[in-house]
């Protein structure tokens, strides 16, 4: 499979009433950035359904995607 693009995004700031915290951009608790990934679906408002090489799958803003150089 090829996988032309890669994640760049590392962290992002979730704040609530009283906590502030910095956690990894997706859920699974993983810091993705680097790692080679795919869009499946474009979808509307700048998002995508992107698939990275172990299959974790995630739907997520095309901002944070770069062209892979080699």
């Amino acid at each position: 499979m090829i996988f032309p693009y890669v994640w760049t995004w590392t962290r992002r700031t979730l704040s609530y009433p009283g906590v502030k915290a910095v956690v990894p951009w997706f859920g699974d608790g993983i810091n993705r950035a680097g790692h080679p990934c795919r869009i499946l679906v474009r979808g509307s408002r700048n998002s995508a359904l992107l698939e990275f090489e172990d299959g974790y799958r995630v739907i997520t803003s095309r901002g944070g995607l770069r062209r892979r150089l080699s």
